[in-house]
């Protein structure tokens, strides 16, 4: 990611946060959450199940998160989009999202907002997504945390 770090991230959680099977946090992300919510960003969670199951299995991240917003009935750029709005972020460029769902990339990289794949859980073939939209790609933690200005 290119300039400077993002005011605000928002996460996919399953895949990103927890591994898409099992539910455990991905190695290295709990860490990773805990030192963007040191350095005072602000952070949101986009994801297809409910939020009380989400905040459920966040445990004592739950803190780090400004918003849990669920995205079955909309779109996860217009969760992007309140969550800005709410915090006051006029400029979409300075909010990083991070998915590992190809179909979803796709949909944020249209907008200004600066999108990022992670392999996460490895699901999908995000790398070949990454490449083929255009977008950068981390395929690990360490990786994510450089593209987010850590």
């Amino acid at each position: 990611m290119e300039g400077s770090a993002p005011l605000a991230v928002c996460f996919d959680f399953s895949g990103v946060i927890v591994d898409h099977k099992d539910k455990k946090f991905i190695p290295g992300v709990e860490a990773l959450i805990k030192k963007l919510h040191s350095k005072m960003r602000l952070m949101a969670i986009i994801s297809r199940f409910p939020p009380r199951v989400v905040e459920g299995e966040l445990s004592g991240l739950k803190r780090c998160f400004k918003e849990v917003y669920h995205a079955l009935k909309r779109s996860k750029l217009d969760c992007v989009r309140e969550f800005a709005m709410v915090y006051g972020i006029t400029d979409l460029s300075k909010v990083a999202f991070v998915d590992d769902k190809p179909e979803n990339l796709r949909a944020v990289a249209a907008s200004p907002v600066r999108t990022i794949g992670f392999r996460g859980s490895g699901k999908y073939d995000t790398a070949a997504a990454c490449k083929d939209i255009g977008i950068p790609y981390a395929e690990n933690v360490h990786e994510l945390s450089r593209l987010l200005g850590l």
